[in-house]
């Protein structure tokens, strides 16, 4: 069981988390720390049913009378394998994979899993939907706001190119592997972009290697990210529509300074 906050990161079928306790008691502070003011003994269900979890975050839906229902998500490990349920222990995804990685924004409901024949696939755990099919990506990345990195195509080591697309949480491709040279991983960096190469690294006038790289939007990959430009520029005075500028005599009179003398 891991501390009391949304977890991020792979949860596998043979690395145990360590926070797995065997005392009721610390199961019983835990849910009361996320359900304050439940009276259900949800504590014991895990107890009882589970061997190691932790919490995901939540997701929330409104019904068509406008009732806003939430449902959290906790993964689970249950004799070597894992899946995800509710805080009822209510399977939504079936404990049958070798390996879960729950979305950064819960409310997206898209999990990436890893079945017994190590292939990759996404499911919805609200409407139990296959999002991406196993084995249509040889890996997939956990979704990060909205999107996941997947590879399209075996890659090497010693060739500075990857064969990746950015899908959404769809499963549409948004990105594809022709865009850039390089796609680096994004999934729980915490950044608002995604780091490309746009084409194979060259040498500058002084002979240094130099890496062409740009910055993508995680909320909308298609969108280019350019850094803020800071801007210092001359105060000026806001006038209304009957200004009229002051001329000073030594400008009409330059070149020429004895006719000031004929002027009042």
């Amino acid at each position: 069981m891991i501390e009391i906050k949304k977890f991020v990161g792979h949860f596998t079928n043979n690395v145990y988390s360590n926070y797995t306790y065997n005392d009721l008691d610390i199961y019983k502070l835990f849910f009361a720390c996320i359900f304050p003011k439940s009276t259900t003994n949800m504590a014991t269900i895990f107890y009882e049913k589970v061997d190691d979890f932790a919490y995901a975050g939540a997701h929330s839906k409104f019904t068509e009378n406008g009732i806003c229902v939430t449902t959290h998500f906790f993964l689970v490990r249950v004799n070597n394998f894992v899946g995800v349920v509710d805080e009822n222990c209510k399977v939504l995804i079936d404990v049958v994979y070798k390996e879960i990685i729950p979305p950064v924004n819960s409310d997206d409901a898209v999990f990436v899993v890893k079945n017994t024949d190590n292939q990759w696939g996404v499911i919805n755990a609200i409407s139990k939907e296959i999002i991406v099919p196993f084995g249509k990506y040889l890996k997939i990345w956990g979704y990060d706001t909205h999107h996941a990195l997947v590879c399209t195509k075996y890659e090497c080591s010693w060739i500075d190119r990857t064969y990746r697309a950015i899908i959404n949480v769809k499963g549409e491709l948004i990105k594809g592997t022709e865009n850039y040279i390089v796609v680096y991983p994004f999934y729980g960096t915490m950044s608002k972009c995604i780091l490309v190469e746009t084409k194979p690294a060259d040498k500058d006038d002084k002979g240094y290697i130099q890496k062409h790289y740009l910055l993508l939007s995680k909320e909308s990959p298609n969108s280019w990210m350019y850094p803020l430009k800071d801007s210092v520029e001359n105060p000026y005075t806001k006038t209304d529509g009957n200004y009229h500028p002051i001329y000073d005599k030594m400008d009409a009179y330059e070149g020429d300074y004895d006719a000031l003398w004929n002027t009042d």
